[in-house]
This record gives C-alpha cells, structure tokens and sequence, in this order.
C-alpha cells in the first residue's frame, strides 16, 4: 500500500506539473489573441475596399472537376480531456463519409492518426504543431492551396475554438471562398494601384487565406491548452482524494495490526 501511495502521488506531482504549464501556455497565448484578431479584421477591411476594383476570376478551361478541400486540425499532445474525440465526432457527422473528389489536410499528430485509422490518405500531414510553428505551417498550406486556385472549389476546416475557458467547441469554417462580415461591411475606396489588379489580386487573396488559417490554427491551440488544464487539474484533484482514501485505508490496516499484535503479545505474557 506505502508503494501505491507513492505511485499515485509522483502522479500527482505530474498532472500538477501540467496543469501549470498548460495554464502559463494559455495565459501567454491569450496575450497575442487581440493583436491576431486586430490584424485579420483589418485585411478583412481592406480587401473589401479594394475588390471591387481587383479582376474577377474567370472560369478556366479545367481537365479536371474542382475539388473539396477539408483540413481538420487536431492536437500534437495528448492528455487534453475530449478535445479530439469530440473533434472526430463533429466531423464524421459532418462528413460521414469522405468522397473520392475531396482532399484531406491533417494538423496535429492526433489529427494524422484519425486518418491513419480510417484509411484515408491526406495529401498534406502537419505533425509538428505548436506555438513556435503554426504559422509556418500556416504558409505551407496556404502555398498548397493558392499552387492552383482553380483546383479547389471551397476550403473547409474543422477545429475547436473556445467558447469559454471551461467550455471548447468544435467548428466549422469556410475559408474559401471568403466569407466574413468584414468583407461586406466596408466602404468602397478609391485606390491608385502601383501593381497590376492580377498580381494584386493573387498577392491579397493568398494573404487572405494565410491570416484566416493562422487565426483558426491559433485558437486551436488556445483551445487545446485550456481542455489540457481542465484535464490535468482534474487528475490531480482525483490523484488527491485517491491519495486521502488510500492513508486512510493504509492507517486502518497498520492501526488494525498494531492492535491484533498487543493482543498476541497480552495473552502469551497472560
């Protein structure tokens, strides 16, 4: 018993461990949320000031059927409660069953495994995502998407986001074509374009993509550090009461011996 006590309270000191790390993280990462927000809001006002005066896409004489392009953006660590199972749920009843014309991007090493499990082979896998790399692996993706803007018909990705510090929900998002309240809401203005409207056009539309995918990359992992807190004080207040039970148990035990032992020793002397 002295063996299972100390067992669960190196345990504890782990899960406590944790549990600090993931609330710093999160505090740290809560710090930059408004400058990334600001700054997508912003490019979201200027592109709809200057669309209008931008070319429209013409259709192109395609060999292929557009296709679907899905990202699901898991975690790299584990140890975050129902952060990915609830994930997968949301997704599979989104799409219940992946069809042949989509094509499948993995963030997140949990999210690569899903696939792995389900035979579905993505053409991209991101398993390095974290806080110093999300947004490199944003502009990979965004390099990948905007190769051929004429491959994919929508861009779809599947993520949580944070409703509150003890509530993360799975969502859904559209990042392409662009959809936003910002991209309505602005004044047409008048601009003198230095550059041409196609290459003006191209450079915007992929910096478009790239700041919507860092947003929804960064509130992932804001997410995923909150499910991980909740997780980890949850265990160390389980590993706590275990530990209380168990010298409780070990104290009756030893209590119970000490006296069945005076008993023996009484009655030999007697």
């Amino acid at each position: 018993m002295k063996q299972r006590i100390k067992t669960v309270e190196t345990i504890k000191k782990v899960t406590h461990a944790m549990r600090l790390i993931s609330m710093s993280s999160h505090t740290r990462l809560l710090d930059k949320r408004k400058h990334l927000a600001q700054y997508k809001k912003t490019f979201e006002e200027l592109w709809s000031s200057v669309h209008y005066a931008l070319p429209q896409e013409a259709p192109a004489l395609l060999t292929e059927e557009p296709k679907d392009l899905c990202i699901l953006i898991g975690s790299q660590k584990g140890l975050c409660g129902t952060f990915n199972s609830s994930l997968y749920k949301f997704f599979e009843h989104n799409v219940p069953k992946v069809p042949k014309s989509m094509h499948i991007i993995a963030i997140g090493n949990f999210a690569a495994e899903y696939f792995k499990r389900h035979h579905v082979t993505p053409i991209a896998s991101y398993t390095t995502f974290s806080v110093q790399h999300f947004i490199m692996v944003a502009h990979a993706v965004t390099d990948l998407i905007m190769k051929d803007p004429t491959k994919y018909r929508t861009v779809t990705a599947y993520s949580n986001m944070e409703k509150t510090f003890f509530v993360q929900l799975p969502k859904k998002t559209v990042v392409y074509p662009f959809s936003s309240p910002h991209l309505e809401s602005a004044p047409q203005t008048s601009y003198l374009f230095e550059q041409s409207p196609e290459l003006l056009h191209d450079t915007i539309s992929r910096l478009l993509v790239s700041v919507s995918l860092q947003s929804l990359f960064f509130e992932s992992l804001l997410s995923e550090q909150a499910a991980r807190f909740i997780s980890m004080d949850t265990s160390t207040r389980n590993a706590d009461n275990l530990i209380t039970s168990m010298k409780l148990g070990y104290n009756k035990v030893r209590q119970a011996t000490i006296t069945r032992e005076l008993s023996e020793l009484s009655a030999t002397l007697t």
